[in-house]
């Protein structure tokens, strides 16, 4: 029995909404499992760590170290105003750093905040990683000393969050000290990077000084080193 043009019709329009049911059944059960992927990222710190369109480092690279956290209150004529504050700091191990502050009315805004802040700060340094820190640096806010000295094997002795910032900055060859009458976490923080922006490479400091730059090196041998030349033989 011969199929009329109707019928005919009416099964291509059939077959065709079957197709398009399956396509949408596919793109829809795409779309969930993309959706859950994205609450599964963005519901906790894993979200602060995935590279994002206008992003040039990946942020999975560096690692973050929360340095403090505290409550403030703010008094008014009507009312107490109670903030949470978060500091951090971030670090590749390749000389960039960044610090990030933030407040808010909870410890989850405070740190959405203090991230976005550390986004911001990101500073590169000058970085050899032969010779990491060949000079001494030194830097003070307030109350905060701090002194970093070139040295070949690392001393990390001394403030636990100091040496973690130094190790995650890049700084392999150096020792430090640091000077302060009470706990203050963003003074530190702020020394910390006065001292380390002033970092030089080896090769900047024997252009600067109109030195070779195999005499630039740990503590007093660089004077011995130049004694050395000056004394050897000319063939």
């Amino acid at each position: 029995m011969h199929k009329d043009f109707y019928e005919m019709r009416h099964e291509d329009e059939r077959e065709r909404m079957d197709r398009k049911n399956i396509k949408d059944t596919t793109l829809s059960a795409n779309k969930e499992d993309h959706m859950k992927y994205n609450s599964r990222i963005s519901s906790g710190p894993e979200k602060y760590f995935e590279p994002q369109k206008d992003e040039i480092f990946n942020p999975r690279d560096f690692t973050l170290i929360f340095i403090d956290s505290d409550s403030v209150t703010n008094v008014t004529t009507l009312n107490r105003i109670n903030s949470r504050r978060v500091l951090i700091f971030c670090g590749n191990g390749n000389g960039i750093i960044s610090y990030g502050k933030g407040k808010a009315e909870d410890y989850e805004n405070a740190f959405n905040q203090a991230f976005k802040n550390m986004r911001n700060n990101l500073v590169c340094l000058s970085h050899d990683i032969n010779f990491s820190s060949p000079k001494v640096m030194q830097g003070a806010h307030n109350d905060f000393r701090i002194k970093i000295w070139p040295q070949e094997s690392p001393n990390y002795w001394g403030n636990p969050q100091i040496w973690k910032m130094l190790l995650h900055s890049g700084f392999v060859h150096c020792r430090y000290s640091c000077k302060s009458r009470k706990r203050e976490p963003y003074s530190m923080i702020y020394a910390f990077f006065n001292a380390v922006t002033c970092n030089m490479t080896p090769a900047e400091i024997a252009q600067q000084e109109g030195r070779k730059v195999h005499h630039v090196s740990f503590g007093n041998k660089s004077a011995t080193a130049d004694l050395q030349y000056s004394n050897a033989p000319i063939n």
